[in-house]
C-alpha cells in the first residue's frame, strides 16, 4: 500500500543528515560520560563517609567520654586504651567529646558538661560509674557503658560496627 505518508518517508533524509541540524561533537559525549563517572564517584564517597565536606569524619557518630581527674580507672583508660584509640584512624572518623570533672562527686554537675551535649546527661543514673562512655549515632544513644572492661567489651566494638 503506497500513499502520501510512504512517499514522504522515502524522501526524508536520515536525522543526522538533515541540513540545518547540528549533531553534538564526539567530545561532548565523552564529557557526558566523564560527568556520569564523577557523579558516581561522588555519591560513593558520600555513602562511605569520605566526601570532601566530611574531612574523613563520620559526622553522625559521636563518642562522649565521662570521667573525673581523681578517678584512677579514668586515668588508666586515658593513658592506655584511650591513648591508643586517639592515635587510631577510627578516632579520626568520629566526633569525640569529653566531660571531665575535677572530682568523682561532681561528674553530673551542669558546669562540667558542655551546653550542646548536656541533654545526654539525663540518660545517666547516679549509680553509673566512671569511666563512662556514650556512643551516639544520629543524636541517639546507641550504647552506654561504664567501668574498666566496658571499653573493650562494648564501646569499641560498637564504634567499629558503625564505622564499617
Amino acid at each position: 500500500m503506497r500513499g502520501p505518508a510512504t512517499e514522504i518517508i522515502n524522501v526524508m533524509e536520515p536525522p543526522d543528515e538533515i541540513h540545518g541540524h547540528h549533531r553534538a561533537p564526539a567530545c561532548w559525549h565523552r564529557l557526558a560520560h566523564l560527568g556520569v563517572v564523577v557523579a558516581a564517584v561522588t555519591i560513593a564517597m558520600i555513602a562511605w563517609g569520605t566526601g570532601p565536606n566530611r574531612g574523613g569524619r563520620h559526622a553522625d557518630v559521636m563518642l562522649v567520654y565521662i570521667g573525673a581527674e581523681d578517678c584512677a580507672p579514668c586515668r588508666a583508660w586515658r593513658n592506655g586504651d584511650g591513648a591508643v584509640f586517639f592515635a587510631s584512624t577510627e578516632f579520626a572518623r568520629i566526633t569525640y567529646r569529653e566531660v571531665r570533672s575535677p572530682h568523682l562527686e561532681d561528674v553530673l554537675n551542669d558546669e562540667n558538661w558542655p551546653q550542646d551535649i548536656r541533654d545526654y546527661k539525663n540518660s545517666i543514673r547516679r549509680s553509673d560509674g566512671v569511666p563512662l562512655w556514650l556512643v551516639i549515632a544520629d543524636r541517639a544513644i546507641i550504647e552506654q557503658q561504664f567501668g574498666k572492661t566496658a571499653w573493650q567489651d562494648y564501646i569499641l566494638p560498637t564504634l567499629r560496627s558503625y564505622l564499617r
